[in-house]
């Protein structure tokens, strides 16, 4: 099975930050949509992008980084922004969306240059 691992320690502190920040802004969306009963749904379907980020966060902690499994988080993540359409969020949803943007951008940079294991 072959594993690509970023292993970067340039790339690291970067995905880091953007992961730091898509934290923030997705803790920012739920804290907007706090208040009243009805916003429960759209709030509840940002708990499974949160716990998501924070899977990120302990997996690029770590000394196994799959470039693999980080993408298909990512895409569980923005999954879980589309669902959520009160505009209450919307403002902290598209600051996470460029997070989410800028963090692919690092990934796919550092996918291209790290080695690739052997099968």
């Amino acid at each position: 099975m072959a594993v690509t691992t970023i292993s970067s320690r340039s790339a690291h502190p970067k995905i880091m930050t953007h992961l730091q920040m898509l934290r923030r802004n997705l803790a920012q969306a739920r804290d907007a949509l706090m208040h009243y009963k009805d916003d429960r749904l759209d709030r509840d379907k940002l708990e499974p992008a949160a716990r998501r980020v924070d899977d990120l966060m302990n997996m690029f902690a770590s000394n196994l980084r799959s470039a693999e499994k980080g993408s298909r988080w990512i895409a569980e993540i923005q999954l879980g922004l589309e669902q959520v359409t009160n505009p209450k969020a919307a403002e902290a949803l598209g600051e996470a969306r460029i997070d989410i943007a800028a963090l692919l951008d690092v990934m796919a940079a550092e996918s291209s240059a790290a080695p690739r294991a052997p099968n």
